[in-house]
């Protein structure tokens, strides 16, 4: 006889927070635009660290609490 033991894996909270946008309104000029490029990327990035850190989280539970996220601009 097989049994199974079901385990629920609750990564931190800092985890499933939504990610940010540096800016809510479009650019009035395409230098503006530009200028927004880095930041944009920046929180792509952290957005995308966010999700990979869920990944690893759900993959490995007991190293799930020791991930960092990094919070900051550019």
């Amino acid at each position: 006889m097989t049994q199974y033991k079901i385990e629920y894996i609750k990564p931190p909270a800092a985890y499933l927070i939504a990610c940010k946008q540096p800016f809510h309104k479009p650019p009035m000029t395409w230098g503006e635009a530009a200028k927004r490029d880095p930041a944009w990327l920046h929180h792509f990035s952290l957005c995308a660290a966010q999700i990979e850190n869920l990944r690893r989280c759900y993959n490995d539970p007991t190293h799930c609490a020791a991930l960092p996220i990094t919070e900051g601009e550019p």
